[in-house]
């Protein structure tokens, strides 16, 4: 018992100590503040390159707005089983979209829904149209060298509106559309990319033009000798000199949205010019419920909230250690360490096996005369060593007359209990009771002398 005291305070000690550690060597890691390296574009974020502000801005106006946070799975291809009428991936993702998740987005789309992608660099499989074009993103004729540009994104401030826009003009609609509406301007920030329309080589050039698209690379007079596919091909709606910002192509029943930037929705810029304006005009475009993917942004059913809450704290390595520590108590408890020892066998045999034999044969045999016989000879036997007496010489008489003087009986009650266990042992017949009568008589007669059984029994 000791023994397993000492080891259940050592094991608490143990503990104790690791926690201890843990809090003293715990340092509180600061928030890493938002950056264009690193952007974190989530609706939960509200940062600077967060997006929290287009979120409850839409929910404001009215909008049916949700955060989808589980992973995109083949019962997301049924357009009118996911009841979503607009989805919006704000790139860059912490998850990467696999190859499964990319084709049942492009089946949803293709039965009708509507994607918007706002990314400076989406991903390619989701730059595609059912009309004879090709969709690219570029950084623009004036764009910076890559080694300018990875030196920017980390030495600007994403919360700084002069830093992020500096000698970058502001874009203006192309044409009338839906998604200008009340538009007059929208200010990208130095990053934005430019949207590159070409013509799918090898197709029939019905028009005689190798126009890149329609908007602000092509001339109106390109566009109207393009009577039977103008409705088929990408349309370009927000553009400056430099760079293409905003266009939408169509993808079997539905259409996919790209804006190239995600400033401009960007809690950090959304207040800039018309930019939330156009936020709601491409967003809300539909009046069905509108989801942004959340878990590629890294909120997801798989995350443990447990885990997530205490993530930074010494909480987690205190839990770690003191399962270790479990694990490796139960390991040592159910593992011998010393040499093998035969198992113990279990004596089955009892001391008093050989009498409770006996009593229960001569019980069932009627044998009351055996029984008498050894406690009658018993008793007589440890009378006479009580009172020095020999018992193969006294009589019953002098001996029941020693036992009457010491009890303070009379001397013919004790001669006829003594002759009538002498009587049933040498063949007169009786009966059970009568039997354990004279037993109970025996037994107190012991008793009252203080004569005691077993290894305590008196000798003198």
């Amino acid at each position: 018992m000791k023994q397993k005291f000492f080891l259940l305070f050592a094991v608490l000690a143990l503990v104790v100590i690791l926690i201890g550690l843990n809090a003293a060597s715990y340092v509180q890691k600061e928030k890493v503040p938002d950056s264009e390296a690193q952007p974190n574009r989530s609706t939960f974020n509200s940062g600077a390159t967060g997006t929290r502000a287009l979120h409850d801005l839409l929910a404001a106006t009215g909008k049916r707005v949700s955060r989808r946070q589980e992973p995109i799975g083949p019962e997301f291809e049924e357009y009118d089983s996911t009841g979503l009428d607009t989805f919006v991936i704000i790139g860059p993702v912490r998850r990467e979209l696999g190859e499964e998740e990319i084709r049942h987005v492009l089946a949803w789309v293709s039965a009708g829904g509507q994607l918007v992608l706002i990314d400076r660099e989406p991903d390619s499989e989701f730059l595609t149209t059912s009309s004879w074009w090709e969709i690219g993103v570029n950084e623009g004729r004036n764009a910076v060298s890559a080694t300018e540009r990875d030196y920017l994104t980390v030495s600007v401030d994403p919360a700084n509106q002069g830093q992020m826009t500096a000698r970058t003009s502001a874009v203006r609609p192309v044409q009338p559309s839906i998604f200008n509406a009340q538009v007059n301007g929208v200010q990208p920030s130095k990053f934005a990319n430019s949207i590159r329309i070409t013509r799918v080589p090898g197709q029939p050039e019905e028009d005689g033009t190798d126009d890149p698209g329609i908007g602000a690379s092509g001339s109106e007079e390109d566009n109207a000798e393009l009577p039977n596919l103008t409705n088929l091909a990408p349309v370009v709606h927000l553009a400056n000199d430099d760079k293409n910002l905003l266009a939408d192509f169509p993808f079997g029943a539905g259409r996919i949205v790209l804006l190239t930037d995600p400033y401009v929705v960007a809690n950090g810029g959304i207040d800039l010019a018309d930019n939330a304006q156009v936020a709601l005009n491409v967003i809300g475009s539909r009046t069905g419920p509108i989801a942004f993917d959340e878990y590629h942004q890294g909120f997801g059913a798989d995350d443990n909230r447990l885990l997530s809450y205490f993530s930074g704290t010494p909480v987690v390595a205190i839990f770690l250690q003191f399962t270790a520590l479990i694990a490796l108590v139960i390991f040592s408890r159910g593992r011998r360490f010393a040499r093998p020892v035969p198992a113990e066998s279990e004596d089955r045999l009892s001391k008093l096996e050989y009498v409770a034999a006996m009593a229960q044969l001569q019980s069932r045999t009627k044998a009351f005369d055996l029984a008498i016989e050894n406690i009658y000879t018993d008793f007589r036997r440890r009378v006479s060593r009580f009172f020095s007496v020999d018992n193969f010489t006294v009589s019953k008489e002098s001996l029941a007359g020693m036992v009457a003087k010491r009890l303070g009986m009379q001397a013919e009650e004790v001669v006829d209990l003594m002759q009538r266990c002498e009587d049933i042992m040498h063949g007169e017949q009786t009966r059970r009771g009568t039997v354990l009568e004279l037993v109970r008589r025996l037994r107190e007669i012991e008793e009252a002398l203080g004569l005691e059984r077993g290894r305590n029994a008196r000798h003198l």
